[in-house]
């Protein structure tokens, strides 16, 4: 798939300049068409399931401490991700602390993707959209006309950020929670160790870090809870 997309972009690679900069018009134009954005809602549902059953306790020390819950997307793609997790943390608020602030950040490097992302626009992609989304979830995700779109409540609480997953912000802070899904396939080993490192840098001494199915575990320091969630020792 990446090689297709980069076949497809060959046109782009004349006016690139070394080194690489996220800004520069040449390369981001090239990352808008290069980067692949498939996505769902509540994709990898029994993650997703696992996640909910932690959140109460992540709410209880955000709660003690007075702060938001807050929740990173990495490699958000067009945001059902950040949606997603945005409904399963106001649900969770709901029943075991409610009132407790919430915070969902999707971050990823391609604009019209990001674009769509704030708009709230949930496009087909894998299927019907809605198709995974649990009964619970459905007045989250789902508008009175049946179609699928983000309810007021999350979009308040999500926002989108531009930005590499290599290179990721100091002032982005630290979550209580880090999913970087699918994404960590399309990179070399080397850039892998150094974004799982990176995450691991802007997650909570308690919190819960997830990979995709196919990631490697993150290394010392991290305790399995299954189901590629791991938890900050």
């Amino acid at each position: 798939m990446l090689d297709a997309r980069l076949a497809r972009a060959a046109h782009l690679l004349p006016a690139l300049t070394a080194p690489p900069a996220l800004d520069d018009p040449a390369w981001a134009a090239l990352l808008d068409a290069a980067t692949v954005q498939e996505t769902q809602l509540f994709r990898a549902p029994r993650q997703l399931q696992r996640l909910a059953e932690a959140l109460p306790d992540q709410l209880a020390v955000a709660r003690a401490e007075g702060r938001a819950l807050r929740i990173l997307s990495a490699g958000c793609a067009t945001g059902e991700e950040a949606f997603t997790l945005a409904a399963i943390a106001q649900q969770a608020a709901l029943d075991a602390a409610p009132g407790t602030a919430l915070e969902v950040l999707g971050v990823d490097v391609c604009r019209p993707a990001l674009d769509a992302a704030a708009a709230g626009h949930i496009g087909p992609h894998l299927g019907a959209p809605l198709s995974s989304v649990p009964a619970r979830y459905l007045p989250w995700l789902e508008g009175a006309d049946g179609a699928p779109a983000p309810h007021a409540a999350l979009r308040r609480i999500a926002r989108f950020r531009r930005a590499s997953l290599l290179a990721l912000p100091d002032d982005l802070g630290v979550f209580d929670v880090v999913l970087c899904r699918n994404v960590l396939i399309y990179m070399t080993d080397a850039a892998r160790a150094q974004v799982r490192a990176a995450l691991a840098r802007h997650l909570r001494p308690g919190g819960v870090l997830g990979f995709g199915p196919t990631d490697d575990a993150p290394g010392a320091g991290f305790a399995r809870l299954g189901e590629g969630l791991y938890i900050h020792g």
